[in-house]
């Protein structure tokens, strides 16, 4: 048996349920109730607060990256991880550049400013019950507000964050020039982690402006979304 408690709304989960979809396996879904977490009620599942965290065989795995890498242990069919080293370390660099630079952006661009906000909101509010939509309007413009201000991204004029997401954006369409995929001749880890992050930009409207703005990269969504679909078991049925 496999359970997955997740954030709905964090990439980092996506990336977990794209790899465990893309691997054909049946998993349960715990959504966690983010207002609970700071008192503990889930501290015998991730002693740090942090999600994704994965349950199998009285076993737990947290952070995504070390998610994958069970699975792939585990789970021998349809690795997700390259078996030639050198694809398998610029796999490894990728999904860092997804998990701890294009990160800051969605949480900048999506989280951060109100226009955008908006459009995330409702999805936040199903896993915060019971906090009126504007109370908790205010407290994430203002905790993801002090977060990226602190890493320094969120101390950018707006353009320049704009101007950076839309560099991103034309790198990745760079690494898909001619190719289907990231890493390799298979969709990998790579492909996970960054169309995760690449979603999570799209709820903000420049992000869609610095897509339309390329050409492979929304075939390559389209055939991450056919093999590695975003979906929870609950969604999907």
């Amino acid at each position: 048996m496999i359970t997955l408690y997740q954030f709905a709304t964090s990439p980092f989960t996506e990336k977990v349920r794209r790899a465990l979809n893309y691997k054909g396996l049946a998993f349960d879904v715990h959504e966690v109730d983010r207002a609970a977490v700071a008192g503990g009620k889930y501290s015998h599942v991730s002693g740090s607060g942090k999600f994704p965290a994965l349950e199998h065989d009285g076993q737990t795995v947290l952070d995504s990256t070390d998610i994958l890498e069970y699975l792939d242990r585990t789970f021998l069919e349809r690795p997700l991880l390259p078996t030639d080293p050198r694809e398998r370390a610029m796999a490894h660099v990728i999904e860092d550049w997804a998990d701890e630079s294009l990160y800051f952006y969605e949480m900048t661009m999506r989280l951060a400013w109100p226009h955008n906000l908006e459009a995330a909101l409702d999805e936040f509010a199903r896993g915060m019950p019971g906090i009126p939509r504007d109370q908790l309007k205010t407290r994430i413009l203002e905790g993801v507000g002090a977060l990226t201000r602190a890493q320094g991204l969120g101390r950018k004029p707006r353009e320049q964050v704009v101007a950076d997401a839309d560099r991103h954006f034309k790198s990745l369409d760079s690494l898909l020039e001619g190719r289907e995929w990231l890493v390799g001749d298979r969709v990998s880890s790579a492909d996970l982690a960054v169309i995760a992050q690449v979603d999570a930009l799209l709820y903000a409207e420049e992000g869609r402006a610095a897509l339309d703005r390329t050409r492979n990269v929304r075939p390559w969504l389209a055939r991450v979304d056919a093999i590695a679909p975003k979906t929870s078991p609950e969604l999907a049925a």
